[in-house]
């Protein structure tokens, strides 16, 4: 039933496993199975780990025995064994350890794929098999935050544990797995690590030099590529099994886990799953998302067809749609049924511009800016302009940072049509968009195909130039102004304020002042 070893020393080698018997009982009593024969006990742990060692390059035969696949009364008493996405990822594993033989190998293996394909089980299974098949195996799994590992990978690594036939093997806790001998609980071990962009030491020590080493990202698309760099380099032992895996939901169009699937590494066995080709993915809910939002939508295409949104390179906003937006005349009749609404985009003092969008339904009449100015000759500034304009009914302004002198300012004058934003607020329709910056830009992206927009270079630049993506819970979130300058993309003061002008579409009915507060929680993500 398992695979032939490279050589008998290895065979002679895990006999060693059979010894190490959990000693957390000083009196020597620990059982394993029901029974009070503690010698046919200990027979029968010498049996069971002499099984696990001859699964270790067969990760394949190790998930069908050490489960209670089709076993009456159990949790899997229907069903059969891994899927065929999970198996090949299983056998891939086994032949790229196979060809390395004594010599270690090192298995590169990435899989994007949509909801409920049984990505989280694979992940139990393949720690279950590094840490028991071969022995002071090492391994960190991690995952986008603390809380992703704590409320769902490592729940499902327990789920499986308590089905493993070798569990008494193994003390599992809330964030590490290791062997339940306490002389080497330290060296034999695999920890619930959550990714730190500033401290990746934990990826760092990774190095287990002539034995094994398991890496599992959980979440892949949403870590951040200085954790894929240290971990790159954890794994340059020789004569050492290094097994590398990233899974997740591919969420982004750039980053290094898109890399893996857009062909600029040769080393990365590579899979994608449509969630419609798994047992396991709940497919009445896939038909009512098909019906919703389309099966080429970016809502379909990640979380069911297991591809990324069409983000990174175009950007949120098509060049076309804007220079077609550009190139348009809309006669007064088409506009003039709507209110004029007002925005600004304050900015500090620095390169960044205070801007400010006056909207008529589809025509964009005109932006202007400012530099230099404090919240007071801001506000002065738009009450002048707001004075122009009879028939405006909202004047929204983005109260962070310098915005909030501004809107204090404002707030002073008796009627005025005040509505204070923050980007981090909740969307009208949250279960789509991450926060309300995102809902407005992707508003903004509809509304222009049918807009007549100012002839102004500048603004088609920044709005071309922003990236978008899906968020762990798979809503719009739009690139902040921070990674925008990282890879050297001026602030987009002028798209923003435009795309603040749509928040008046947001509001069912509108107020003279309505003030708008921030998310009470903290967002998980500052880039997509």
């Amino acid at each position: 039933m398992g695979a032939p070893l490279p050589d008998p020393a290895s065979l002679d080698a895990k006999r060693r496993v059979a010894n190490q018997r959990p000693k957390d009982d000083p009196a020597g009593d620990h059982r394993i199975a029901v029974g009070g024969n503690i010698h046919e006990e200990f027979k029968i742990l010498d049996e069971v780990c002499l099984q696990l060692a001859s699964f270790e390059f067969d990760p394949v035969g190790f998930v069908k025995w050490a489960y209670p696949w089709r076993q009456k009364g159990t949790e899997l008493e229907n069903e059969t064994g891994p899927d065929q996405w999970q198996r090949q990822v299983l056998e891939e594993i086994a032949r790229r350890l196979r060809e390395g033989g004594n010599d270690g190998a090192v298995v590169q293996i990435g899989v994007r794929s949509g909801h409920g394909v049984g990505k989280s089980a694979l992940t139990a299974w393949i720690v279950h098999w590094a840490i028991s098949t071969r022995e002071l195996t090492r391994g960190v799994v991690t995952a986008m935050t603390e809380t992703q590992l704590r409320t769902k990978t490592w729940p499902e690594l327990a789920r499986w544990h308590n089905m493993f036939v070798a569990q008494k093997l193994f003390n599992l806790s809330a964030t590490s797995i290791k062997t339940a001998d306490v002389s080497t609980e330290k060296q034999w071990r695999i920890d619930a690590v959550p990714w730190s962009e500033k401290q990746p030491a934990a990826f760092a020590g990774l190095h287990n030099r002539g034995r094994r080493v398991l890496l599992i990202m959980d979440e892949a698309s949403e870590i951040h590529d200085e954790i894929w760099r240290v971990s790159e380099g954890a794994m340059t032992d020789s004569g050492t099994q290094i097994i590398w895996c990233a899974f997740g939901n591919p969420t982004r169009s750039t980053g290094r886990f898109y890399d893996i699937f857009a062909g600029k590494s040769d080393r990365w066995f590579h899979l994608t799953v449509d969630s419609r080709t798994s047992r396991f993915s709940n497919k009445m809910l896939i038909d009512a998302w098909a019906k919703e939002y389309g099966e080429d939508s970016d809502f379909f295409r990640v979380r069911v067809r297991g591809l990324p949104p069409r983000a990174g390179y175009s950007g949120v906003i098509a060049p076309d749609d804007v220079r077609e937006a550009r190139n348009r005349v809309l006669k007064p009749a088409d506009y003039a049924m709507y209110p004029v609404v007002m925005a600004l985009d304050p900015a500090e003092f620095g390169d960044n511009l205070s801007v400010l969008t006056i909207r008529q339904g589809p025509k964009v009449h005109k932006q202007m800016s400012w530099s230099g100015l404090d919240g007071i000759d801001l506000a002065a500034r738009v009450v002048d302009e707001k004075a122009k304009w009879p028939t405006c009914q909202q004047v929204i302004v983005e109260a962070t940072g310098i915005g909030a002198a501004v809107c204090a300012a404002l707030r002073r004058i008796p009627g005025f049509p005040l509505a204070e934003f923050n980007p981090a607020q909740e969307a009208s329709d949250p279960k789509v968009y991450a926060n309300m910056r995102a809902e407005l830009w992707m508003r903004m992206r509809d509304a222009i195909r049918f807009s007549q927009l100012p002839d102004d270079d500048r603004l088609q630049e920044q709005l071309c130039s922003v990236n978008y993506g899906m968020d762990a819970r798979m809503r719009y979130i739009i690139e902040s102004k921070k990674d925008m300058k990282r890879r050297g993309v001026e602030s987009p003061d002028f798209a923003d304020s435009l795309a603040m002008t749509y928040l008046a579409d947001t509001i069912a009915a509108l107020s003279t002042s309505r003030r708008f507060k921030a998310l009470p929680r903290k967002q998980v993500m500052n880039v997509w």
